[in-house]
């Protein structure tokens, strides 16, 4: 089988060059996974620090008005 990717040219066996294609969509499949969790993770991180913020802020202000 011929194949050409990106300029590149070749010839290599149908099994291989299925094989190759279900390495890279594993590849790309687990990147963009990656990415997806880590804007996630800094999503609920930043939540958590505006919410702990806020239990701080709450904190002082019943502070005051015990006073």
């Amino acid at each position: 089988m011929d194949v050409s990717y990106f300029g590149a040219y070749g010839h290599v066996p149908l099994r291989v060059a299925l094989l190759l294609a279900e390495v890279a969509d594993i590849l790309l499949s687990a990147f963009a996974g990656s990415a997806r969790i880590m804007q996630l993770r800094a999503t609920a991180r930043k939540h958590h620090r505006a919410g702990h913020r806020a239990v701080k802020a709450g904190a002082k202000d019943s502070s005051k008005a015990r006073r």
